[in-house]
C-alpha cells in the first residue's frame, strides 16, 4: 500500500465518521479528475490526495482543478492525514 493510498483511506474513514458521502472520482473520457468527492448537506468537495514527498499535480490535474474551482466548487490537494482531518474537523 502506497502512501497515497494510506493517507486517502484514513481521511475518508474519518469524514465518513463526520458524516459525508464519499465516492470515487472518475471523468469518464478526461484526465485528471481528483480522487474523491465527498458529499454532505448540499455540499460537494473534491479532493485530490498527494504522497508529501512527491506529490506533483500533473497537466491534466491542474485544468481539471482550475475547472472545478472556476465553477465555485471546493478542492483540496491533501498530502497528509492531519490536514485532511483539519479540514473536516473545521466543517469543511
Amino acid at each position: 500500500m502506497g502512501v497515497e493510498f494510506a493517507i486517502e483511506r484514513k481521511v475518508c474513514a474519518h469524514a465518513k465518521k463526520l458524516g459525508w458521502i464519499v465516492r470515487k472520482v472518475q471523468f469518464i473520457g478526461r484526465r485528471g479528475a481528483p480522487d474523491r468527492m465527498f458529499l454532505r448537506e448540499g455540499e460537494i468537495v473534491f479532493i485530490e490526495f498527494k504522497a508529501p514527498d512527491d506529490g506533483v499535480l500533473s497537466e491534466h490535474q491542474k485544468r481539471e482543478i482550475k475547472l472545478l474551482r472556476d465553477q465555485g466548487f471546493t478542492v483540496e490537494i491533501i498530502d497528509n492525514e492531519e490536514e485532511g482531518y483539519a479540514f473536516f474537523d473545521a466543517g469543511a
